[in-house]
């Protein structure tokens, strides 16, 4: 073929245009195929090791959003050491100590000089574990229907508790000096109860205890004073 100016002209401008329908169809390729995010947006801050394991990193979280951090924290904290874990092994599921009874504890009479008409009475712990004096003792001269008035004053600040072999003392005044008592009557027998922790009756058997010389005369006026630590403490009154 031969080439005169003009072909050439012809030919040169062909090869420019195929250049350039050639590079308007790679540019459309590449749009459609999409271009690929940097991986410093998909993971800020991350250092680049790496995505998330867990499925919370793909869907971003509102701002100020942590319901889903307190339900991983709740998890990690609620172990072995938990508080209700600590809690069974606790004070609560130590034996309480139990009220004195009759049953472990042993009571005397004792008459006394001084106070006048005053009887003392011994309460010792004879068993293997302690036990709780409460309140007063209840009395019953022979076979009395009420018990001996408690002495309100005599009351101490805590409850006496005996340790195996310790002593609980309570002073008995049978009967006033001024004879100002009435239905007076010679006792042979006392019969000793002890108070339950509420306090609103007795709890355990009852101590039967022989009067001295032959019998005690008792009245309306009689009275006991709450269990006391000391002999001397029990005969204040």
């Amino acid at each position: 073929m031969r080439f005169t100016p003009h072909t050439t002209r012809l030919v040169a401008s062909g090869a420019v245009l195929a250049a350039a329908l050639s590079l308007t169809a790679c540019e459309n390729d590449s749009k459609k195929a999409g271009s690929p995010a940097p991986a410093a947006s998909s993971q800020p801050g991350s250092g680049g090791q790496g995505a998330p394991s867990s499925a919370a990193a793909k869907v971003p979280a509102k701002e100020g959003d942590t319901s889903k951090a307190s339900s991983v924290s709740g998890k990690e904290t609620g172990g072995k050491n938990g508080s209700s874990t600590a809690g069974g092994k606790g004070s609560g599921s130590q034996k309480a100590t139990a009220a004195c009874t009759g049953a472990q504890v042993k009571v005397t009479v004792t008459k006394v000089n001084r106070p006048l008409n005053h009887l003392l009475l011994t309460a010792t712990n004879t068993g293997f574990a302690p036990c709780h004096a409460y309140n007063a003792p209840y009395l019953r001269w022979d076979d009395a229907q009420s018990a001996t008035t408690f002495l309100d004053k005599s009351k101490p600040q805590a409850v006496i508790t005996l340790a195996p072999g310790q002593s609980a003392y309570a002073g008995v005044m049978y009967r006033s000096a001024d004879a100002s008592g009435n239905s007076a009557f010679t006792a042979r027998t006392l019969g000793v109860l002890f108070a339950n922790r509420a306090g609103n009756g007795s709890t355990g058997p009852a101590a039967r205890l022989p009067l001295p010389k032959g019998g005690t005369r008792t009245d309306s006026s009689a009275w006991v004073t709450y269990w006391q630590s000391t002999a001397s403490d029990a005969l204040t009154w």
